[in-house]
């Protein structure tokens, strides 16, 4: 009987964690709420207009924008998309794309100039992500440092760091302050760290936004999700 219920008890585990964990592509709106998720997506302007009416009938719990690139590129459907969400009531959040091409300090400069960080938003995010010509390492590793300690020292926050898990593990790991949160991308298995974002998949589809949009889940409860706001 102990085998039986040991036996039950797995494939009821194996049921609940394999849409994320071993089948993330095909996650989908309804396969969501059965499972009430708290979950979120991530734009920009690649995803061109977005119908913000027929968003609101499959309500994200959150949703991330990005607002800026390199040193000088802001995206130009930032300041539409963060009004358009904050309308609706969606918790918002902004991300800088780190490139290799300038220091971080003036991406963090560049990003700063734009992005909302207001009462009630989600934790700024920086963007880090492997190029096809990677700098050094130490280099690499440092300018995403000074990138870091810019923006705490300006806003008396930590961003959140998007990343490949092999991303943070090669860069970052025992280099970021504690409250220095993580947002792991990995469309295969469920990441092997303390995340608090898990992107499972850049080809979920939501009413409102033509193409394929990453999809995101949140590791917690939505008093938890509140409790990381400014």
């Amino acid at each position: 009987m102990q085998r039986i219920l040991i036996l039950i008890l797995f494939s009821i585990l194996l049921t609940h964690t394999s849409m994320f964990a071993t089948n993330p592509h095909n996650v989908t709106f309804g396969e969501i709420k059965a499972q009430h998720k708290i979950w979120g997506i991530d734009v920009s302007h690649h995803q061109s207009t977005i119908n913000w009416e027929k968003l609101r009938t499959q309500k994200p719990y959150f949703i991330f924008l990005k607002a800026s690139e390199g040193a000088t590129r802001q995206d130009g459907k930032y300041l539409e998309n963060y009004k358009a969400a904050k309308k609706l009531g969606i918790l918002v959040g902004s991300y800088h794309f780190f490139t290799y091409k300038s220091n971080g300090r003036d991406q963090a400069n560049n990003f700063l100039s734009v992005a909302k960080h207001k009462s009630g938003d989600l934790p700024l995010v920086l963007d880090a992500e492997f190029a096809q010509n990677m700098p050094a390492h130490r280099l690499v590793g440092n300018e995403l440092i000074t990138f870091i300690n810019v923006v705490y020292k300006r806003t008396g926050h930590y961003p959140m760091i998007y990343c490949d898990y092999n991303f943070y593990i090669l860069y970052l790991k025992n280099r970021l302050h504690s409250k220095c949160k993580l947002w792991i991308v990995d469309y295969n298995n469920k990441p092997d760290c303390k995340w608090t974002f898990w992107q499972t998949t850049n080809k979920f589809k939501i009413a409102g936004i033509r193409g394929n949009v990453d999809f995101n889940l949140f590791n917690g409860t939505k008093k938890k999700l509140k409790s990381i706001l400014y």
